[in-house]
């Protein structure tokens, strides 16, 4: 009964609903236009991308206010710890191109006296080439998304609805991401990367469904396969949290979390823009 109704508002209002993602994609535009504004930068960058000074501290217990002076220095602080204990086992400090090696030793010596630490030395061009072939992969891939798609189901409508969603994913969990803190770092660009075909899932689920099944309604063949998706995404959910609230790894935690932002976003730029515009394009057609 509550799913009759539902395709039936759906069916009256899908062309309505295509305002959400939009509403979504100027509200994530307008936190890195504040990012941009504040800090100069859309995104916060890892010393793998940026370049700088990283120290990894040996030290299972930690001075009281050591994270204190540590950012009070402009410095960023992160503790590793044990996987199985949760115990702590080391810290790391970064600090960015513009501080020399000497000046975050000193710092690091002196809130940490006669502790043993290593130091690691990270070129920006090293950062520069990283994001290069990142971008160019990026491209490569969205190209080949709708090549592919659109041959199979020979309409261009399903390469534009894929590149879109695809790109809306990315564009949206970056966003938001940055106001968790997470920065922008190989692990989460691969993170990202996985954003990418993330949607293809189920835009070829709707897109079988409507475009190479016959007789029906449209409308009804989609939102019997919107069941079969949205249970797929809500198993996603519950298997991502439970990585996240259960990692102690700082990196998984970042993973998860972008994920579990293209999951959230995916639900929205799949069924409320890329199903609109196939719907709406059948509609047309008929």
């Amino acid at each position: 009964m509550l799913y009759e109704k539902f395709s039936k508002w759906y069916g009256s209002h899908y062309k309505i609903l295509m305002i959400i993602p939009l509403i979504t994609f100027l509200l994530c535009s307008s936190i890195f236009i504040n990012n941009k504004s504040k800090n100069g930068e859309f995104f916060s960058k890892d010393i793998d991308l940026s370049g700088g000074t990283l120290f990894n501290i040996y030290v299972s217990n930690i001075p009281s206010g050591a994270r204190e002076q540590i950012e009070s220095a402009g410095l960023n602080f992160r503790e590793i710890k044990s996987f199985d204990s949760s115990e702590i086992i080391a810290v790391i400090v970064e600090a960015g191109p513009s501080y020399s090696e000497e000046e975050v030793k000193e710092i690091v010596e002196f809130v940490f006296p006669g502790i043993e630490y290593d130091v690691r030395n990270v070129g920006p061009s090293m950062g520069e080439s990283f994001m290069s072939s990142a971008q160019k992969a990026i491209i490569f891939a969205f190209i080949m998304m709708g090549i592919v798609l659109a041959f199979i189901f020979k309409q261009p409508i399903v390469a534009l609805t894929v590149i879109l969603s695809g790109f809306l994913n990315v564009f949206e969990a970056a966003a938001v991401m940055t106001l968790f803190g997470v920065k922008l770092a190989p692990h989460t660009i691969g993170a990202l990367l996985m954003l990418m075909g993330w949607g293809v899932d189920s835009e070829v689920l709707f897109d079988t469904k409507i475009l190479r099944e016959k007789g029906g309604d449209p409308k009804k063949r989609a939102l019997e396969a919107m069941k079969t998706a949205m249970t797929m995404s809500f198993a996603v959910f519950a298997s991502l949290s439970a990585l996240y609230f259960v990692s102690t790894s700082t990196m998984i935690k970042d993973i998860a979390l972008v994920l579990l932002l293209g999951a959230f976003f995916d639900i929205i730029n799949t069924w409320f823009q890329s199903l609109s515009m196939v719907l709406w394009f059948m509609e047309a057609k008929q």
